[in-house]
């Protein structure tokens, strides 16, 4: 380790010393760093958004009544009424009760049918969307576990038998552990619903989730849901809540997932460009800078400094999921301390070849790999037969000269497999049945100057480019239809989408395309 490493390592254990207490687990030689956060002890980078998150739910000069509207979003409203609970300032208290009463209305109570437990997404557009049993049932039980103090007992009640239709529900779905974000949720709503209320199949319905999830992550160390800046996030909520609220057996499994989902997370993030490589099984963007990430949220939280978090600053797409600071502020931080340091300062460099466990059919199991450069990064996945515009199959992420974040994208549509080494990107054709597939690039100022036949080259960098098949070239400049395409939520001026035809018979195992970033 060189003396500037040293240095600065020392420099950041004093400066989290005041606000943490750390404590080995898992290994004699790592520490974790743990916050604990409370409203009076925000700092004003979480108090600003702590706070934004309430205004934005709950504008100034306005009442719960007038935004309690027939179209408001319940999970959101839950999380608000956990905020201004955690704030609680006058009339907080007051306001969060009317929410709740609010929320325990849209339940769903019929035993009969699939919905039971669920609540509506809203109350005039109901999306059924069976995963609400768990993003709002696992909100209520951090209300019903510190706020008992706040609440009448008739609330109180009624929350309990929202928890338990919830958990029933859960129970009788069934989700499965390759699920990641939703089961994590699923075993501890029964886990801690069976245990608080004492009803035995919640127990180890729960208990039962867990150990299957715990094992799935054993077979490869890592999850099924691999590497989601927005679900990550979503699971390591989840293992929070194991390792805050969490029966015995299961508190441990969430200590120990979450250590090793850190490590993760902090292996895949690139602490220059503020973004996790590629590639991703679900994303809704390119640029964390430009979209609110979950894991964005904790890594902006864990960092602490508005001008190295991977957050928009000032208005972003997906703004809505800032409501998950509620939650993650309820529950603490838990982050070994190596992890930390790595997302200060740039370490890696090496390449990631790993396999992900799945159970979708003939598509069980999948290979990443995947390289952090000092200045750029790349990821690609292999094994991929799903058409799904979450997945982001290949990735290419870089600076240009104002920090800006510009980047290629092989969208996840099945037709390839992409193989990266520490120097290149091979894109590879899936089945024979394929004529086509097409790449997304952006850049800030993009024409069509900037590709030719060998390269593509933009001021910060060129990317050699080598195939013989004959592609077109459109423009999109709709950001609309950029999302309905790949799931990219933030807005872009203009991303070329390049599109290589594919002759009948071309054998699967050359490479259709190979990318050379020359930075």
């Amino acid at each position: 380790m060189n003396s500037r490493r040293i240095i600065f390592s020392f420099l950041l254990v004093i400066a989290l010393f005041r606000n943490t207490t750390a404590s080995p687990i898992l290994s004699d030689n790592e520490e974790i760093v743990a916050r604990n956060y409370f409203y009076q002890g925000l700092t004003g980078y979480q108090q600003s958004l702590f706070e934004g998150f309430i205004l934005a739910e709950f504008p100034t000069g306005k009442t719960v009544e007038q935004i309690l509207t027939n179209s408001t979003g319940t999970r959101n409203m839950t999380r608000l009424a956990q905020a201004l609970l955690f704030r609680n300032k006058p009339d907080d208290k007051e306001n969060a009760s009317k929410i709740l009463k609010w929320i325990l209305k849209n339940q769903h109570t019929d035993e009969k049918s699939e919905n039971f437990g669920m609540w509506k997404t809203s109350p005039a557009d109901d999306r059924l969307d069976k995963n609400w049993r768990e993003f709002i049932g696992c909100d209520l039980i951090l209300i019903y576990q510190n706020y008992k103090h706040l609440l009448s007992a008739q609330l109180l009640a009624d929350i309990k038998s929202g928890l338990i239709r919830a958990a029933k529900g859960a129970l009788k779905r069934d989700v499965g552990a390759d699920y990641t974000n939703i089961s994590v949720m699923s075993a501890f709503l029964m886990d801690f619903t069976g245990n608080e209320f004492k009803i035995e199949e919640l127990k180890k319905g729960g208990f039962r989730k867990a150990v299957d999830i715990y094992n799935l992550y054993n077979r490869h160390q890592t999850f099924s849901e691999y590497n989601s800046p927005t679900y990550y996030g979503v699971t390591l909520i989840g293992l929070a809540f194991w390792r805050e609220l969490g029966s015995e057996k299961i508190k441990k499994m969430g200590i120990e997932l979450e250590d090793s989902m850190w490590h993760e997370i902090a292996s895949n993030y690139h602490p220059v460009l503020k973004n996790m490589v590629g590639p991703y099984f679900r994303g809704y963007g390119m640029d964390m800078k430009k979209y609110v990430a979950i894991t964005g949220i904790w890594i902006a939280l864990a960092l602490d400094n508005e001008k190295i978090a991977p957050l928009p600053r000032g208005k972003g797409a997906k703004e809505g999921e800032m409501s998950n600071i509620s939650p993650i502020l309820h529950l603490g931080l838990n982050i070994p301390r190596p992890a930390l340091l790595q997302l200060q300062e740039f370490y890696s460099g090496q390449l990631i070849d790993r396999l992900i466990p799945g159970k979708l059919a003939g598509d069980t199991l999948k290979r990443v790999t995947a390289v952090v450069n000092s200045t750029w990064m790349m990821g690609g996945l292999w094994g991929n037969q799903r058409n799904w515009n979450q997945i982001k199959s290949g990735t290419i992420h870089w600076n240009n000269a104002n920090n800006e974040t510009e980047w290629v994208l092989v969208p996840g549509d099945g037709k390839t497999n992409v193989r990266v080494t520490k120097t290149s990107m091979s894109i590879f054709n899936s089945t024979t049945k394929n004529s086509d597939f097409s790449i997304y690039v952006y850049a800030k100022d993009l024409s069509d100057d900037n590709f030719s036949a060998q390269s593509w080259k933009f001021p910060k960098m060129t990317l050699n480019i080598q195939s013989s098949l004959t592609r077109s070239y459109r423009k999109i400049t709709d950001s609309n239809v950029l999302n309905e395409e790949c799931a990219i939520s933030e807005e872009y001026p203009a991303v070329m989408k390049i599109t290589f035809q594919i002759p009948p018979s071309w054998n699967l195992k050359d490479p259709l395309l190979e990318i050379v970033p020359i930075k």
